[in-house]
C-alpha cells in the first residue's frame, strides 16, 4: 500500500537566520512520502539565496513582490499535490518523527484533521507578554476519535487558530473552497475557524511536534503605533469575513454558535485594542452583536477586572 503523500507548505520572508534550520527540520522527517513546497514572498535579505540549496529537494518558488502571507499559503495549496497538508512557519522548526505520527493517526482514525502540540521558545531580545505552550491534552484525549457534533464543543475549549497546529487534508480545503485571507494579518482566526466549521472528524496526538519561535519585529511581538492601527483593521476585516458566514444558510444552530463564540471574542479585542477611539467608531455599524452580546461582554469583562 502507498504511503499518503504530505504536503509541507513553508512560506518563506526575510528569514535568513532561520530558514535553514525550519528545513532541515522538514527533510529530516522519518517519514518518506512528502513534497516540501517553498515560497518565497519577496525576501529582501539572503533568503531567497539560502533556499537554493535545496533545489533538488523541494518545489521553490520565489515571487518577485512580497504578497503577504495569506496569499502565499494559498499559492501554496494551489500547487500541493499531497492527501494531506501541513503548514510550517519558516523561523519554527517540526519534531523527525512529526509527519509519520501525524498520517498514521490520521489513517487509524480516517481524520479530516489530526492535532497535536507545539512549544514556544524566545529568540533574542522578543519578550511578549504571554508565552506558552499549545498543550490540548486537559480537553483533548489520544484515543477519542471525534465525530461532528462533538467536535466543536471541544474546539471551543481547545481552540488555537494556528494552523501550523494540526495536519489536515487537502480535499477537506479543495471541496469547502477555505483559503485564507489576503493581504491582512491575522488570516489564520478566518481559516482555521472555517476548517473546525467544516471538519466531521477530528483526532490528536499528545506529542509537542512544533516549536514556535517568539522573536522581535515579527507579527506576534510587534508593538509600533502603525502596526497596532493595521491589525485592527485586520482583526475587523476577519470579524466582517466570519459575519458574512454567520449569516448565511449554510450552517446549524450548533455551528452558528460557534461562528457567534468567534465574533465576540474578536469584537470584544477590538473594543479593548490600544489604537485611536477614531478608529473604533467603525465598531459601531456592527449589526451582528447585539445590546445583549454588548451587556453580556461588559459582565465578563468586569467580572475578570475584580476576579484578579
Amino acid at each position: 500500500m502507498t504511503e499518503p503523500l504530505v504536503s509541507i507548505i513553508v512560506p518563506t520572508y526575510n528569514v535568513e537566520r532561520y530558514i535553514e534550520e525550519s528545513v532541515e527540520s522538514i527533510l529530516n522527517q522519518t517519514y518518506p512520502n512528502t513534497e516540501i513546497i517553498l515560497i518565497d514572498d519577496g525576501s529582501t535579505d539572503a533568503t531567497s539565496y539560502l533556499l537554493q540549496q535545496f533545489t533538488d529537494k523541494a518545489h521553490i518558488t520565489v515571487n518577485p513582490i512580497n504578497q503577504g502571507q495569506g496569499a502565499v499559503r494559498n499559492q501554496g495549496i494551489n500547487q500541493a499535490a499531497g492527501d494531506y497538508i501541513l503548514f510550517v512557519d519558516s523561523d519554527d522548526w517540526i519534531e523527525p518523527g512529526a509527519v509519520r505520527g501525524l498520517v498514521q493517526k490520521a489513517i487509524e482514525t480516517k481524520a479530516e484533521i489530526v492535532r497535536f502540540n507545539g512549544q514556544s521558545f524566545f529568540d533574542g531580545k522578543a519578550t511578549p507578554k504571554q508565552l506558552g505552550d499549545y498543550d490540548f491534552s486537559e480537553v483533548l484525549e489520544e484515543n477519542e476519535i471525534y465525530i461532528a457534533p462533538e467536535i466543536l464543543p471541544k474546539i471551543q475549549k481547545s481552540y488555537s487558530a494556528s494552523p501550523c497546529l494540526y495536519l489536515v487534508k487537502r480535499s477537506l480545503l479543495i471541496e469547502n473552497r477555505i483559503r485564507f485571507p489576503e493581504g491582512i494579518l491575522h488570516e489564520d482566526e478566518y481559516f482555521s475557524t472555517l476548517v473546525f466549521l467544516h471538519t466531521k472528524k477530528m483526532a490528536y496526538i499528545n506529542q509537542f511536534y512544533y516549536h514556535r519561535r517568539y522573536r522581535a519585529a515579527s507579527t506576534m511581538t510587534e508593538s509600533r503605533p502603525e502596526h497596532k492601527q493595521r491589525s485592527f483593521q485586520s482583526y475587523l476585516k476577519v470579524f466582517q469575513l466570519m459575519e458574512e458566514e454567520y449569516i448565511s444558510s449554510q450552517y446549524n444552530q450548533q455551528q452558528k454558535g460557534f461562528l457567534k463564540r468567534q465574533l465576540l471574542s474578536i469584537y470584544n479585542g477590538l473594543l479593548q485594542s490600544p489604537v485611536d477611539t477614531g478608529l473604533k467608531k467603525q465598531l459601531k455599524n456592527i449589526t451582528s452583536i447585539t445590546a445583549k452580546d454588548r451587556f453580556r461582554i461588559q459582565i465578563s469583562r468586569l467580572r475578570t477586572k475584580y476576579l484578579k
